[in-house]
């Protein structure tokens, strides 16, 4: 649904950049059928006369607070490169998503394993096999309904993605995937409001919106208040004070952009680099923590098998013997008599 909302808005953008008012657009849009079709008539109803674009995809409540900070711009082509950023920023969170969890399938197949394996011992000593496989099971199936479906729920909640990324800004290690990603979301925002080599002072206000829970939001903020009116490019200028605090990478493609009037181009370039990169870092990091829980859980269940001990098997010191044991072993030593 995500992927598709992604097209619909890029579509709706096309439509709009062609000459097009919002309701001929939702009109075409409408004509693509199924999903984007009810997206087109939940717009169309807060439609008003000569009403502002972002007002009426605000009402509707197709668009959270953090894309309507990104459609602050007037025209039809900056209205349409806004509503491609929102696209693309859609688009780039559910490629996260999907590779995310493509990385945990393994990790969760080898923990159901694990699982059906563990109690195996109780076959032997005649105690309860099933109850503890659909014990560990059901288990498992609430942290996958967590992990796969309440993380992007949370997610999904601007106020409380945007806690969630503050932590992260504070946290020592998660410090540097949240820097990465407000590079990425700094990329995509700038591009909508570039003008050749020159990012308009709206540009930074809609950014430091975007980015309220970075500490980069503040220093773009404050770049956005030295430009008066809003309209009024801000040149390179504008731009060194948030240069400390970006990658060397992104400061090179912000400086060459504009010594070579293409910097929009440049940072969509480095959006997308970032997003790859973040993407595959997320997904290693989510795949290492995954298979050490399987690890530590695996290696919990062989000291707990070695510990209750199974008939002819030496117990860990300290450990008991189960009354099924001690029942099996008697048993041996009289057929051995």
């Amino acid at each position: 649904m995500t992927t598709t909302k992604a097209a619909v808005l890029d579509a709706l953008a096309d439509c709009l950049e062609s000459g097009d008012t919002l309701l001929e657009a939702l009109e075409k849009v409408a004509t693509a059928g199924g999903a984007a079709q009810d997206w087109a008539r939940r717009v169309r109803r807060s439609v008003r006369a000569e009403g502002p674009v972002a007002a009426a995809l605000g009402d509707s409540s197709v668009l959270d607070k953090d894309e309507l900070s990104l459609l602050s711009v007037e025209g039809p082509a900056a209205l349409a490169a806004s509503l491609h950023a929102v696209a693309l920023r859609r688009g780039r969170s559910v490629a996260r998503r999907r590779a995310i969890r493509s990385g945990l399938v393994g990790p969760f197949a080898f923990g159901a394993l694990t699982i059906v394996l563990d109690p195996l011992p109780n076959l032997v000593t005649g105690a309860a096999y099933l109850w503890p496989v659909l014990r560990g099971l059901f288990a498992l199936v609430i942290l996958a309904l967590i992990v796969f479906v309440g993380i992007p729920v949370l997610f999904g909640d601007g106020r409380t993605r945007r806690g969630i990324l503050r932590l992260c800004a504070a946290v020592p290690g998660l410090r540097y995937f949240a820097a990465l990603y407000s590079e990425e979301e700094l990329a995509t925002a700038l591009v909508a409001f570039v003008d050749g080599g020159e990012v308009g002072a709206a540009g930074f206000t809609a950014a430091a919106s975007l980015l309220a829970w970075s500490p980069l939001g503040e220093t773009l903020r404050v770049a956005g208040r030295s430009a008066h009116p809003p309209s009024t490019p801000l040149p390179m200028a504008g731009l060194e004070p948030v240069a400390h605090q970006l990658s060397p990478a992104t400061n090179l493609a912000i400086i060459g952009g504009i010594a070579s009037k293409s910097l929009a181009e440049r940072l969509a370039q480095r959006g997308d680099t970032i997003a790859l990169f973040l993407t595959a870092r997320l997904r290693l990091v989510a795949r290492i923590a995954a298979y050490a829980l399987v690890v530590v859980f695996s290696i919990t269940s062989l000291v707990g098998m070695v510990s209750r001990g199974l008939p002819g098997m030496p117990t860990l010191p300290g450990g008991a013997t189960s009354p099924e044991q001690k029942q099996l072993e008697d048993l041996l030593k009289q057929i051995e008599q």
